[in-house]
């Protein structure tokens, strides 16, 4: 039977993986502590939430709240006729 490929091939791809494999070391650390940090972010620890408070926990009382009308006021604008070209071009 004929190999598929020559011994050279097989020379040269070792050499690559035993590269990328070096590379892959360096980067580890780097790729872990991003993964830990995005894993924090996406799926926060329940200790830090900000705990939430209902009317019904804090003493029975509720006060009703008082509703105020605005006035509305009208303010004058010095933005010119709309018939006029700009001032500016």
């Amino acid at each position: 039977m004929k190999n598929r490929y020559s011994i050279a091939t097989y020379i040269i791809l070792g050499l690559a993986l035993i590269g990328v494999a070096s590379v892959a070391l360096k980067l580890i650390i780097p790729i872990i502590v991003f993964g830990i940090i995005f894993l924090l972010y996406k799926f926060p620890p329940n200790r830090w939430r900000k705990p939430t408070f209902t009317a019904k926990g804090s003493g029975g009382r509720t006060k009703e709240k008082r509703t105020r009308n605005a006035t509305f006021r009208v303010i004058d604008g010095n933005k010119g006729n709309a018939d006029e070209p700009p001032k500016y071009h």
